[in-house]
C-alpha cells in the first residue's frame, strides 16, 4: 500500500552488501526501510538525507505483513540549517536518535509524541546559543508523554525521590532506587526548565553530566536500559 508520511530519522544501520536500514519515528509510528547505498554524489546525497534527526517527507510502499517496507520518493521536510554542520549540536542529535530508539520500542502511532519530537528538533535547529541544556530539557519534557513525569507539587526541601514509584518522600525507600536530597533537589530544579528559560540555568559540565546520569538511570529502570548508550560519553565532553 502506498502510504505518505512525515518522518524522523532514528538511525541507519548496515544491511547487506547493497542495502541500509533506515529506521525512523513517522506519523504513522515506527517504520524501517531498506535504502540502497549506492556510491559518489548518490551515496553522499543519501547521507544528507538520512542523518540522525533528519526531518522527512516520505512517500513509501508500506507492507502488512513485512517489517521492511521500501521508499518510492523522500525528500526533506524541514531542512536544517545548523544541525548538520554544528559539531555540539550534531552529538546532541546522535545522542537524542540513539535515545529515541530505545524509549519507543513498540512503535505505535502517537501524534502528541511526533508532534513533540519533531518540534523540539527544529527549535534546537533554529537556537544560535544557550542550548547547553537542550538535551536534559528534552529527556524531561518527554517524560510526561510517556506517563512518567513526577508530581512536584508535594516537593519541600530535605525530600528524596523514589526512582521506582516516581513521587517525593519523606521516608527513605526500602527499595534503594532513589536519589539523595540533594540530588533530588538538584533533579526540582531542572524540572522548571523548558526551552525557553533553560539558558537562565548555568551548570558546569560536571553538574550537567550528573543531572544527565540520573534522568538516564529513571528511565532505565521504567522504560529500557540507558547504561549502554554508545553517544553519552561523547556528549558529556561537551559544553563547558
Amino acid at each position: 500500500m502506498l502510504k505518505s508520511c512525515k518522518a524522523i530519522v532514528l538511525r541507519v544501520v548496515n544491511y547487506n552488501d547493497t542495502s541500509n536500514i533506515v529506521d525512523v519515528y513517522s506519523d504513522i509510528g515506527r517504520l524501517s526501510f531498506a535504502v540502497k547505498k549506492g556510491g559518489g554524489r548518490t551515496k553522499s546525497t543519501m547521507r544528507m538525507l538520512f542523518r540522525p534527526l533528519s526531518l522527512l517527507d516520505i512517500e513509501a510502499f508500506i507492507r502488512p505483513n513485512s517489517s521492511i517496507h521500501s521508499i518510492r520518493e523522500v525528500s526533506p521536510s524541514v531542512p536544517q540549517l545548523t544541525i548538520p554542520y554544528n559539531p555540539y549540536k550534531q552529538a546532541t542529535a546522535f545522542f537524542i536518535a540513539e535515545f529515541l530508539v530505545h524509549a519507543m520500542q513498540d512503535g505505535s502511532e502517537d501524534k502528541l509524541l511526533f508532534d513533540y519530537v519533531s518540534q523540539s528538533i527544529m527549535w534546537f535547529d533554529n537556537c544560535k546559543v544557550g542550548y547547553a541544556n537542550f538535551h536534559l530539557v528534552f529527556l524531561l519534557r518527554i517524560s510526561q508523554l510517556f506517563g512518567l513525569r513526577p508530581d512536584t507539587g508535594g516537593y519541600h526541601s530535605g525530600m528524596v525521590f523514589d526512582l521506582q514509584n516516581a513521587v517525593f518522600t519523606s521516608t527513605l525507600p526500602r527499595h534503594g532506587l532513589y536519589l539523595n536530597a540533594q540530588d533530588t533537589a538538584a533533579l526540582r530544579q531542572l524540572m522548571r526548565m523548558n526551552y525557553d528559560n533553560m539558558r537562565l540555568f548555568k551548570m558546569n559540565r560536571e553538574e550537567r553530566n550528573r543531572c544527565l546520569d540520573t534522568i538516564l538511570r529513571y528511565y532505565s529502570i521504567h522504560i529500557a536500559d540507558m547504561s549502554h548508550l554508545k553517544s553519552v560519553e561523547v556528549l558529556k565532553e561537551l559544553f563547558l
